[in-house]
């Protein structure tokens, strides 16, 4: 039986592109959006972030 002497550099090459294509996509994915209970704890955090999210004319 003649074996390939090109096979274990082959199967590096395929483990490295694997593991660099799930680290690819572990980056791309977007941190889940943070969720408030309430405006109260909203506006702890930051007065500009109720402005951002419920628009210009928001009034604490």
């Amino acid at each position: 039986m003649i074996s390939n002497p090109f096979a274990n550099y082959t199967l590096s090459i395929a483990t490295q592109y694997q593991d660099t294509k799930k680290g690819l996509i572990e980056a791309a994915k977007q941190p889940p959006r943070k969720r408030y209970t309430s405006i109260d704890t909203m506006l702890e955090e930051c007065f500009f972030l109720g402005a951002t999210r419920f628009g210009t004319n928001f009034i604490a």
